[in-house]
Protein backbone atom coordinates (compact mmCIF):
# COMPACT_ATOMS: atom_id res chain seq x y z
CA UNK A 1 0.00 0.00 0.00
CA UNK A 2 1.36 3.09 -0.89
CA UNK A 3 0.22 6.81 0.44
CA UNK A 4 -1.20 9.06 -1.62
CA UNK A 5 0.54 12.25 -0.57
CA UNK A 6 -1.17 14.91 -3.18
CA UNK A 7 -0.21 13.65 -6.45
CA UNK A 8 2.85 12.09 -5.16
CA UNK A 9 2.47 8.46 -4.33
CA UNK A 10 5.34 6.63 -1.56
CA UNK A 11 6.03 4.77 1.18
CA UNK A 12 4.56 5.40 4.58
CA UNK A 13 6.13 8.58 6.18
CA UNK A 14 6.29 7.47 9.93
CA UNK A 15 7.46 10.18 12.70
CA UNK A 16 8.97 7.94 15.90
CA UNK A 17 10.26 9.60 18.89
CA UNK A 18 11.68 8.04 22.15
CA UNK A 19 11.74 3.98 22.76
CA UNK A 20 10.35 3.27 18.83
CA UNK A 21 13.74 5.03 17.50
CA UNK A 22 15.60 2.09 18.84
CA UNK A 23 13.47 -0.39 16.30
CA UNK A 24 13.87 1.40 13.31
CA UNK A 25 16.67 -0.38 11.47
CA UNK A 26 14.69 -3.83 12.43
CA UNK A 27 11.63 -1.83 10.77
CA UNK A 28 13.79 -0.61 7.61
CA UNK A 29 14.89 -4.60 7.07
CA UNK A 30 11.46 -5.74 7.66
CA UNK A 31 9.25 -3.89 6.25
CA UNK A 32 11.46 -1.67 3.26
CA UNK A 33 11.80 1.25 2.21
CA UNK A 34 9.01 0.42 -0.64
CA UNK A 35 6.08 0.66 2.22
CA UNK A 36 7.74 2.61 5.10
CA UNK A 37 9.88 5.42 5.51
CA UNK A 38 10.60 6.57 9.28
CA UNK A 39 12.06 9.46 10.37
CA UNK A 40 13.02 10.36 14.24
CA UNK A 41 11.89 13.55 15.96
CA UNK A 42 14.39 14.95 18.78
CA UNK A 43 11.87 17.16 20.47
CA UNK A 44 8.68 18.58 19.95
CA UNK A 45 9.32 21.20 17.38
CA UNK A 46 11.36 18.51 14.73
CA UNK A 47 7.18 16.71 15.60
CA UNK A 48 5.20 19.94 14.74
CA UNK A 49 7.62 20.45 11.66
CA UNK A 50 7.30 16.84 10.33
CA UNK A 51 3.76 17.15 10.46
CA UNK A 52 3.33 20.79 9.09
CA UNK A 53 5.53 19.78 6.38
CA UNK A 54 3.29 16.63 5.29
CA UNK A 55 6.18 14.08 6.02
CA UNK A 56 4.31 12.82 8.51
CA UNK A 57 1.49 10.22 7.64
CA UNK A 58 1.45 8.84 10.99
CA UNK A 59 3.59 9.21 14.08
CA UNK A 60 4.32 6.89 17.49
CA UNK A 61 4.72 9.14 20.38
CA UNK A 62 6.85 7.99 23.33
CA UNK A 63 5.40 9.94 26.38
CA UNK A 64 8.97 9.74 27.70
CA UNK A 65 10.36 11.55 24.65
CA UNK A 66 8.86 15.64 24.56
CA UNK A 67 10.57 16.96 27.74
CA UNK A 68 8.77 19.57 29.04
CA UNK A 69 5.58 18.79 27.27
CA UNK A 70 3.29 15.50 28.45
CA UNK A 71 1.76 13.48 25.78
CA UNK A 72 -1.56 14.39 26.11
CA UNK A 73 -0.15 18.45 25.60
CA UNK A 74 1.46 17.09 22.35
CA UNK A 75 -1.52 15.09 21.12
CA UNK A 76 -3.65 18.42 21.71
CA UNK A 77 -1.01 20.36 19.57
CA UNK A 78 -0.63 17.77 17.05
CA UNK A 79 -4.79 17.59 16.48
CA UNK A 80 -4.88 21.21 16.06
CA UNK A 81 -2.44 20.72 13.15
CA UNK A 82 -3.87 17.54 11.91
CA UNK A 83 -7.12 15.97 13.30
CA UNK A 84 -6.60 13.01 11.17
CA UNK A 85 -3.06 11.70 11.67
CA UNK A 86 -2.78 8.41 13.09
CA UNK A 87 -1.18 8.63 16.46
CA UNK A 88 0.03 5.91 18.48
CA UNK A 89 1.13 6.83 22.27
CA UNK A 90 3.91 4.79 24.03
CA UNK A 91 3.37 5.00 27.73
CA UNK A 92 3.39 4.04 31.02
CA UNK A 93 -0.06 5.37 32.19
CA UNK A 94 -2.61 2.84 32.80
CA UNK A 95 -4.56 5.06 34.77
CA UNK A 96 -8.43 4.80 33.09
CA UNK A 97 -9.36 8.76 33.06
CA UNK A 98 -5.53 9.16 31.19
CA UNK A 99 -6.19 6.42 29.16
CA UNK A 100 -10.25 7.92 28.46
CA UNK A 101 -8.12 11.46 27.86
CA UNK A 102 -6.04 10.11 24.91
CA UNK A 103 -8.84 8.10 23.50
CA UNK A 104 -10.79 11.29 23.70
CA UNK A 105 -8.09 13.29 21.63
CA UNK A 106 -8.63 10.54 18.86
CA UNK A 107 -4.97 8.20 19.59
CA UNK A 108 -5.28 6.20 16.91
CA UNK A 109 -4.21 3.44 19.99
CA UNK A 110 -2.18 3.39 23.38
CA UNK A 111 0.40 0.68 23.73
CA UNK A 112 2.19 0.19 27.18
CA UNK A 113 6.27 0.26 27.58
CA UNK A 114 8.37 -1.31 27.51
CA UNK A 115 7.62 -1.33 23.20
CA UNK A 116 8.04 -4.39 21.30
CA UNK A 117 8.78 -5.04 17.56
CA UNK A 118 6.06 -7.24 17.45
CA UNK A 119 3.90 -4.33 18.80
CA UNK A 120 5.20 -1.78 16.77
CA UNK A 121 4.68 -3.82 13.88
CA UNK A 122 1.43 -4.35 14.49
CA UNK A 123 0.49 -1.03 14.77
CA UNK A 124 1.79 0.04 11.94
CA UNK A 125 0.21 -2.64 9.65
CA UNK A 126 -3.69 -1.62 11.30
CA UNK A 127 -2.54 1.88 10.11
CA UNK A 128 -1.29 0.98 6.73
CA UNK A 129 -4.31 -0.95 6.48
CA UNK A 130 -6.95 2.48 7.89
CA UNK A 131 -4.69 4.24 5.00
CA UNK A 132 -5.49 2.11 2.21
CA UNK A 133 -9.44 1.70 3.30
CA UNK A 134 -9.76 6.14 3.37
CA UNK A 135 -7.64 6.38 -0.02
CA UNK A 136 -10.43 3.72 -1.37
CA UNK A 137 -13.09 5.24 0.09
CA UNK A 138 -14.56 1.90 1.48
CA UNK A 139 -14.35 3.45 5.08
CA UNK A 140 -14.12 6.12 7.17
Amino acid sequence: MLVDQGHKKGPLGLVVTGEAESWLPALEMIVGPQWLMAYTAGDSRELLGAIESGQADAVVLDDGSQGELDVLQMLRMIRRLNDMLPVVIVTVHRDRRWLEDALRLAAFSVVNKPLELEELLRQIQRIMLRLDRMLRGDEF
